[in-house]
């Protein structure tokens, strides 16, 4: 059996003072989905249900107990989920840059093909400045 790489989201971005935890192929998924959803419901249509989504995760995120997928009850699988959606609509909608981290992500990008950058800052390709 295996065990889901997890991603580790943050809603400060949107003034809410929470951090997910959600399967990393589950969120990708839905931020590659939204551009085409968007485009099915409308820009106005899709702010429209971002700011109610985002209305109801800053009302909730204080009375969820866990925000782990892992270990979510059904209840707290909604919350996260909603998290989710805000966090990508925010994205695509605004342009609410994207606070990821957690080793599912730099699993993720490695699977993807993305350049393994701990060993190229130290091979000299990329300069450590570009990350200070």
């Amino acid at each position: 059996m295996s065990i889901e790489k997890m991603l580790s989201i943050s809603l400060a971005n949107l003034d809410v003072d929470c951090t997910i935890e959600v399967p990393v192929d589950m969120f990708f998924e839905l931020l590659e989905n939204t551009p085409d959803l968007v485009g099915r419901f409308g820009f106005e249509s899709s702010m429209s249900q971002w700011l109610e989504m985002l209305s109801m995760v800053k009302a909730e995120y204080k009375e969820v107990g866990n925000c782990d997928w892992s270990k979510a009850n059904a209840d707290e699988e909604v919350f996260l989920r909603r998290c989710q959606i805000v966090v990508a609509l925010g994205a695509h909608l605004k342009d609410i840059p994207l606070m990821l981290s957690g080793e599912g992500l730099v699993d993720f990008i490695e699977d993807m093909g993305g350049i393994e950058v701990t060993e190229q800052v130290l091979n000299g390709s990329l300069p450590i400045e570009n990350f200070a």
